[in-house]
């Protein structure tokens, strides 16, 4: 059976491939001749170098491309070695490369302030303007067209703080568009190239993992090989050295035949047939060994060429591993610097946003103490309606009692005085309905400052700080003046107490301080 498994009859490439038990095809192994192709993972390097230089120094996407290069240029030299093509970790790396490029190329988050900055810049030109206009109509006592001027300041002021509110707008979609979107295309891209990884990886190993068991299923085939050549030319030789032998004493039998010719006529020839049978098998056997000896170098010359495939098909699956890793390596510290730099951009929003509540609260402290203004003067103006309102009831009473026709005079400057008052505590209502919207606008913020652990004096206690002083400046002004012109001191000292009592029981009613959200948090 020896014999019969390497006759030359029988030496071809698909009988020996059934021989040694090899389960992946010929055709499906790495040729030596094949050559590599890097084209495909050069463009993407060429990519990462037109991203490089996009930002300056302190960019934080430049350390991810610089070694995002590094290991690119690794692959082209990994798979240049190998006999390998390209295209498929190019494309698994295509997305990253997209979102990297679009990620680079995104403006800085303050660009969405650019315009309501501006507008908040002209809105306080405009009030401003209007604060100076109205300093100098009160300084010329044009108090009617610095009345109108305090509306038209509010009203300005309130317009500043919709445009400050207009900027958490922008921040949201900002935040949107620079952050959660962003964050969104990372862990969908991440997660694609994980799995296109595993399958390269999977499908590799696979491959591998036959082909590697078919190399060692054709090491075991040469070392039986082997045994069997080295066990048929020990045989060959020992069958040689008989027949030598066997014919060299059949010669020396010959020769003593020949001396007795007469007498071993038969059995000469019965030596010579049985010579001629010998050398028959010898022949034989020379022939059937040559045969055999070409059958095992064809074996072997086929073991060799298809252990060279074996073993280049394993290297270069080797290198496939190792040009994916190198990929996933890039991808996955593409994927974190990128989502790292989400959140770092969604952390300067919410600075911003800050930056952005503080200047609200410079804006509702404007408008609350611009209301608060009004409020205490149109407050102050009613006071003094009241008063002349009593004084009109009075000459009205004792003028009807004397029968004075000057009673309906009276009557009518009381009406007056009545309508006018009217008109004012409609005026203050008004105002105060503003404050109370402003404060209710003003929540939000002041819930945001005080989580950030930002310090700041509520402009409602503001507000009730400044009347407190404008009261004590009110009494000491009424002193003064009882002091100069008095001519009773026990009525002056009534005067001022009931100046004292008015101003207590009727401060600035704009909005009573309401409770601070700091308390409710413990501050």
């Amino acid at each position: 059976s020896t014999q019969s498994t390497w006759d030359i009859k029988k030496s071809d490439p698909s009988r020996f491939m059934t021989l040694c038990t090899q389960e992946v095809p010929i055709k499906d192994l790495i040729k030596p001749e094949q050559l590599p192709n890097t084209e495909d993972i050069q463009r993407t390097l060429n990519e990462l170098k037109g991203m490089q230089g996009l930002g300056d120094s302190s960019d934080p996407y430049s350390a991810v491309i610089t070694f995002g290069l590094r290991l690119t240029e690794k692959c082209i030299g990994l798979i240049a070695k190998s006999q390998l093509h390209s295209a498929e970790w190019a494309k698994v790396m295509e997305p990253s490369l997209i979102l990297l490029k679009d990620v680079t190329h995104a403006p800085p988050i303050t660009h969405c302030l650019l315009e309501p900055d501006e507008a908040i810049r002209r809105m306080k030109f405009s009030i401003e303007e209007c604060s100076q206009a109205q300093s100098e109509a009160i300084a010329e006592g044009e108090m009617k067209a610095a009345e109108d001027l305090y509306y038209q300041k509010i009203k300005l002021q309130e317009a500043l703080a919709n445009l400050v509110q207009r900027k958490f707008t922008s921040l949201e979609k900002e935040a949107e568009t620079a952050v959660k979107i962003p964050l969104q295309r990372v862990h969908e891209t991440h997660n694609k190239a994980n799995l296109e990884i595993s399958t390269i990886l999977k499908r590799n190993e696979k491959i591998k993992a036959r082909v590697a068991q078919d190399l060692s299923n054709l090491l075991s085939a040469i070392e039986r090989a082997s045994a069997a050549d080295y066990s048929a030319t020990k045989s060959f030789a020992d069958d040689t050295q008989q027949n030598i032998y066997f014919l060299k004493e059949n010669e020396q039998k010959q020769e003593e035949c020949w001396k007795k010719i007469e007498a071993l006529e038969l059995e000469l020839v019965t030596l010579a047939n049985t010579r001629i049978e010998e050398s028959k098998r010898r022949a034989a056997t020379i022939e059937r060994e040559s045969k055999r000896k070409v059958g095992y170098q064809q074996f072997m010359e086929f073991a060799s060429q298809h252990r060279k495939l074996l073993e280049l098909t394993i290297r270069n699956c080797e290198i496939i591993e190792e040009v994916t890793d190198t990929v996933d390596e890039f991808l996955c510290s593409g994927c974190n610097t990128i989502e790292k730099q989400m959140r770092e951009v969604e952390k300067k929003i919410e600075d911003t946003k800050i930056s952005v509540h503080e200047e609200y609260l410079a804006s509702f402290r404007q408008i609350y103490l611009t209301l608060g203004d009004l409020t205490y003067k149109k407050e102050r103006h009613i006071e003094e309606l009241e008063k002349k309102i009593q004084t009109a009831h009075i000459q009205q009473e004792l003028a009807m009692d004397t029968l004075n026709p000057k009673a309906k005079e009276f009557a009518q400057q009381k009406k007056a005085l009545m309508a006018n008052k009217q008109e004012m505590e409609g005026h203050l209502s008004g105002l105060r309905e503003r404050a109370t919207l402003a404060i209710q606008w003003f929540q939000p913020t002041e819930r945001a400052l005080i989580e950030a652990g930002k310090e700041f004096i509520h402009p409602v206690e503001e507000l009730q700080n400044i009347n407190a002083t404008r009261n004590q400046k009110l009494i000491e002004y009424h002193e003064l003046m009882s002091s100069k012109d008095m001519d009773d001191d026990g009525d002056d000292d009534v005067d001022i107490e009931a100046l004292r009592a008015s101003l207590a029981s009727s401060p600035s009613r704009l909005l009573t301080a309401p409770k601070r959200i700091a308390s409710a948090a413990g501050v």
